[in-house]
């Protein structure tokens, strides 16, 4: 652990993980193979995201080979269709994995009901994790800042969670694309917000808020009305785009409940700004990123 001290306090420097979707297409060739990579990318720390084809044996026993750490895991959790039973393979395969927390990608609620069950259901797998010694996390689109009775889902989500078993994984790109400030976010969530995605905004992206105008929002149309507006180029390299992200970087590091700040370049179109002759690779593009937070990190 990197401590600094800043105001008579000590506080606890931001490492830089990897998303593994940012490498999604690499990952479903060649699972262990993509970790090597990722790893000679300068990646310390990992969150899994499922693909199949390798046991969680064999995905953590490589973990371990390489000396990284799994932050945690995006699962293929359906807060409406799993059962308890898929819970418990989820947290017990993640265990395998040598994974610290689980994490919830993403939820569609348009509705009460809908809010309700999701909060249900991440309560339940909250308490499976711990159980297991895993933290639990939320993370974050954009749908989730639709307003819902009064108040965006994500509100009622965060009120009908447990504060000591359901912390949330802020997406600073799709918090902004719900509408919100991605600061302000962080600091409403406090000591809940532990972990932050980050990628960056091409200059192109309109509209930005993508759910200001839609109307009439359910989980079947919800792609076509929100999704279906977005372009790979919306999302580029962290540092070659729109979003501020040092101000991100100075706000997760004073408040000091967040350890790591991750990069997910998910729908990247590899493209980085004029200074590149040609669009970087999967893993080029991800090692300018970590290169670029870790900089404004310092």
């Amino acid at each position: 652990m990197v401590l600094y001290q800043k105001k008579g306090r000590f506080i606890m420097k931001l490492k830089v993980g990897v998303q593994l979707f940012s490498v999604m297409t690499e990952l479903a060739n060649d699972y262990l193979k993509t970790l090597e990579n990722v790893a000679k990318a300068g990646y310390k720390y990992v969150e899994y995201v499922d693909v199949p084809g390798n046991s969680p044996e064999e995905i953590g026993n490589k973990v371990k080979e390489l000396g990284l750490t799994a932050i945690a895991s995006h699962v293929h959790f359906d807060p409406f269709t799993s059962t308890h039973e898929d819970m418990v393979k989820i947290v017990e395969d993640n265990v395998k994995m040598h994974s610290e927390a689980i994490i919830l990608p993403m939820g569609i609620m348009t509705t009460m009901e809908e809010i309700k069950t999701v909060a249900a259901a991440c309560n339940e797998m909250a308490a499976l994790a711990k159980a297991h010694g895993m933290a639990f996390y939320y993370h974050n689109h954009c749908q989730e800042f639709y307003q819902v009775e009064g108040k965006t889902a994500y509100e009622w989500l965060v009120e009908l969670t447990d504060p000591e078993l359901v912390f949330f994984e802020v997406d600073t790109f799709w918090a902004t694309r719900g509408g919100q400030k991605a600061v302000e976010l962080i600091k409403k969530l406090g000591s809940r917000a532990k972990l932050i995605h980050q990628k960056d905004m091409g200059k192109s992206a309109d509209p930005i808020n993508l759910i200001e105008g839609v109307t009439d929002l359910t989980r079947e149309n919800y792609c076509e009305k929100i999704f279906g507006r977005t372009n790979p180029t919306d999302i580029c390299t962290v540092g070659t785009g729109i979003m501020d992200i040092p101000e991100i970087v100075k706000t997760v590091t004073e408040l000091d409940y967040a350890p790591y700040i991750i990069v997910e370049l998910d729908c990247c179109a590899r493209q980085t700004e004029e200074e590149y002759n040609t669009p970087l690779s999967p893993f080029a593009s991800i090692k300018a990123s970590r290169e670029y937070l870790e900089s404004v990190i310092g």
